[in-house]
């Protein structure tokens, strides 16, 4: 079958075509499928324990120290590279703006937030109507457009 399609592949080039090779869709990568799952855990432990002021920020705060999330960093991370996620260091900032939180502390922890935020392809309403029984997305009334249909 190999000389069949290098025949084809001649023939072509003589008549002056070109047969383009077939290009294989992109996967999604093992990190970015174990992470989203990591945050929908923590997002909807805290769903169900109804946190006030809930934001994205917050439940990756949160997933950073979630045990599924290590396991995941142990599954795809290995040596030097998953030592970086464990550095202790102290973070260090450019404090020169005013309205500036510091809430992460250590390098490791600004690798793992930048992991998290990278990752997470979904927005908080997202997540909400995905993990949130009780969710209710703005806009009660919910209009169907029937359709007019004639005979042909």
């Amino acid at each position: 079958m190999g000389t069949e399609v290098e025949k084809l592949h001649k023939l072509a080039k003589k008549l002056g075509y070109r047969i383009p090779k077939k290009k294989k869709p992109k996967r999604i990568s093992d990190i970015n499928l174990l992470v989203n799952g990591a945050i929908a855990g923590v997002a909807a432990k805290m769903f169900q324990n109804k946190v006030k002021g809930l934001t994205l920020r917050k439940i990756i705060l949160k997933t950073m120290h979630d045990k599924f999330f290590n396991d995941c960093l142990d599954e795809c991370f290995k040596g030097p590279k998953r030592a970086k996620f464990d550095d202790d260091a102290q973070k260090e900032y450019n404090t020169d703006k005013e309205y500036f939180i510091i809430d992460i502390k250590t390098k490791g922890d600004f690798k793992r937030f930048k992991l998290l935020e990278r990752a997470v392809k979904f927005d908080l309403n997202a997540f909400r109507a995905m993990l949130d029984p009780d969710y209710r997305p703005a806009g009660d009334k919910v209009i169907i457009k029937k359709r007019k249909y004639t005979k042909s």
